[in-house]
């Protein structure tokens, strides 16, 4: 049959009404998935694989859908699924993990949850680099749930947004209490979110550590962030992760249970195997000799790793609940007459010790200096470490600068620095920007290096 105008008039047509089906199909959703309090862990090979945490409280059969093409929330584009492989009931919530692993190292990862209700928001994360390459972290620790401490700890939050760090290390205490109440819970997590994510959608992975306000329920953070244990004792959650191939090893300790025993056995063993990285950095929440009067020494702590540490070549260690802010020179064990506390300087094989935690809760006094402290103050705030592998004539090192997100005057007025900061984007993120407020160090700089000069 001879086709004429017409018909291929109508064949056109028919074609652009199977294709409008075929979109219509594959509308965007209006409704937003049943789900809330997302969360990015890292519990596993940082390169490799993300732990994806939300709290499902509508909807059925939920599914991470993601890739490395951003679709936004056009669910059907993305090539990769993950269902949820642990659901956990606690605190008012319906914790969902979903674990997406053989990711790519160094590489930008866009995602969506969807369930029988919707789709949520398109959100993306980066996975760490598997071979030295420079980046940003955040450490700090110590939040509470009420008063100006709450906004304080808000107003660190939002700075992680605008900081834009690889990821976040937090040693301990995420709410006021014993970790036992929902309402706490479930507002950190909530905070959490909205705070920390970015403008553009990117969320930042957290490394957690157990603190004491954790110790109603010593399985906390395997509840909230399906944080590893030993032993198959869930009330034992320690562990380690590296990034950047043979770069940085971190070591997630727990203060709150016995620190010798199963615990050093296991560090011992952890600092053994790693002994060859460029930078091990050691988290815990309470410090061997805290920086305020008011907290007590933790003498059986450092008899039980303060060795370790030196033995193994420990670069950092990150400690919290003092509720202040500390850097100490690069101290080693001493025993002699010359030392102070079973600390002596060594700039050339010492570890670094920085903390006390004051991302949210309100500041103790730094009245407990020691010769070898460096610098201290009472303020809110973290550490801010950009890493550099060793290149050309420069050999590897650590900045850290101290960030203050929060102070307060007389009377206890409190003042939040975070709204005046410039936001940095993934190109800029090693730039200082306008209107962070920074704890100027003793020799007048902003950062202190590691290692030390």
């Amino acid at each position: 049959m001879k086709l004429t105008r017409v018909h291929f008039k109508l064949i056109s047509l028919s074609i652009i009404s199977l294709l409008l089906f075929i979109t219509s199909c594959h509308e965007v959703s209006k409704d937003l998935a049943s789900s809330d309090k997302y969360r990015l862990v890292w519990n596993d090979d940082p390169s490799s694989t993300m732990t994806i945490a939300w709290d499902q409280f509508e909807g059925e059969t939920p599914v991470v859908l993601y890739g490395e093409k951003d679709f936004g929330r056009r669910d059907w584009r993305y090539k990769n699924k993950q269902v949820p492989s642990i659901i956990q009931n606690k605190y008012g919530m319906s914790t969902h993990f979903a674990k997406l692993s053989n990711l790519d190292a160094d590489e930008n990862y866009y995602f969506v949850i969807k369930d029988s209700k919707g789709v949520s928001e398109r959100y993306w994360f980066k996975t760490a680099p598997d071979k030295p390459e420079q980046f940003t972290f955040i450490a700090g620790g110590d939040t509470k749930s009420v008063g100006p401490s709450l906004e304080a700890g808000k107003a660190s939050n939002r700075l992680v947004a605008k900081l834009r760090p690889l990821f976040v290390l937090f040693s301990g205490d995420f709410t006021s209490g014993n970790g036992t109440n929902p309402e706490y819970w479930q507002q950190w997590l909530n905070d959490w979110h909205e705070l920390t994510t970015t403008s553009d959608g990117r969320m930042i992975p957290i490394i957690p550590v157990h603190g004491n306000h954790e110790n109603g329920n010593m399985a906390n953070l395997s509840y909230i962030f399906n944080a590893p244990f030993q032993s198959n004792d869930s009330a034992n959650i320690y562990n380690s992760l590296s990034l950047g191939g043979d770069l940085m090893h971190i070591i997630a300790l727990n203060s709150e249970i016995e620190e010798g025993g199963l615990q050093r056995e296991w560090l011992e063993n952890d600092l053994k195997n790693h002994k060859d990285f460029t930078f091990k950095i050691a988290a815990y929440h309470k410090p061997f000799w805290p920086h305020t009067s008011s907290k007590r020494e933790q003498e059986y702590q450092y008899n039980q790793w303060a060795g370790l540490f030196y033995e193994y070549g420990l670069s950092l260690s990150f400690d919290a609940d003092s509720h202040m802010s500390k850097i100490t020179f690069p101290i080693r064990p001493d025993s002699t007459e010359n030392s102070c506390m079973g600390f002596i300087r060594d700039d050339e094989n010492g570890t670094m010790f920085l903390g006390e935690g004051s991302w949210g809760a309100h500041p103790r006094k730094n009245d407990d200096d020691k010769p070898w402290t460096f610098t201290s103050g009472s303020f809110n705030g973290f550490k801010w470490g950009h890493v550099f592998p060793g290149h050309d004539n420069e050999p590897a090192h650590v900045k850290i600068y101290t960030v203050i997100s929060a102070d307060y005057y007389e009377g206890d007025e409190i003042i939040l620095y975070d709204s005046i900061v410039e936001m940095l984007t993934d190109n800029n993120c090693f730039d200082i920007p306008e209107n962070l407020k920074i704890h100027k160090l003793p020799d007048g700089k902003d950062y202190v290096i590691f290692p030390f000069k």
